[in-house]
């Protein structure tokens, strides 16, 4: 194979490896592990911030991500760290849940970025940079999709 031509197929292996992120929460703890060890493509960012129509700024704002170390991978399409990979998996879990009580990646959005009483007024994508408030958020929107009250 010519360089011309590994160039050329770059962008759809790219694109077939950040898709592959999108199901990520979908699949087994032990490939979840793998993925998270190896480090999540630079890509999976843009992705996560695509799927739920948000901009990547608001993403690396809740998470508490480091803005220009960000644009550094993303530039040298480097992976995430392990603790990044982390953050980023927490957001497709959590879309995962929410997708049960919304019927439209829109609406998720909207409820990922608005604050909630019952999260002392911050929104779930902000509480998403730690587990504990994972935990937390995970907790609320399985209460969701079982009707009960919060």
């Amino acid at each position: 194979m010519t360089c011309s031509e590994v160039v050329a197929i770059m962008p759809s292996i790219t694109s077939h490896i950040a898709m592959n992120v999108l199901t990520l929460a979908d699949r087994l703890p032990n490939e979840q592990i793998a993925a998270l060890e190896r480090g999540l493509p630079s890509a999976s960012l843009a992705q996560i911030a695509g799927m739920l129509n948000l901009p990547k700024q608001t993403i690396i704002a809740a998470l508490r991500l480091a803005q220009r170390t960000i644009t550094l991978r993303e530039k040298t399409r480097k992976p995430f760290t392990l603790e990044e990979s982390e953050r980023l998996l927490r957001v497709l879990r959590l879309h995962r849940l929410a997708r049960q009580v919304f019927t439209t990646n829109e609406a998720v959005a909207q409820w990922l970025s608005a604050p909630d009483r019952s999260l002392g007024m911050k929104s779930p994508l902000e509480m998403l940079a730690t587990d504990v408030g994972a935990a937390k958020v995970e907790n609320l929107a399985q209460a969701m999709t079982h009707g009960v009250p919060i």
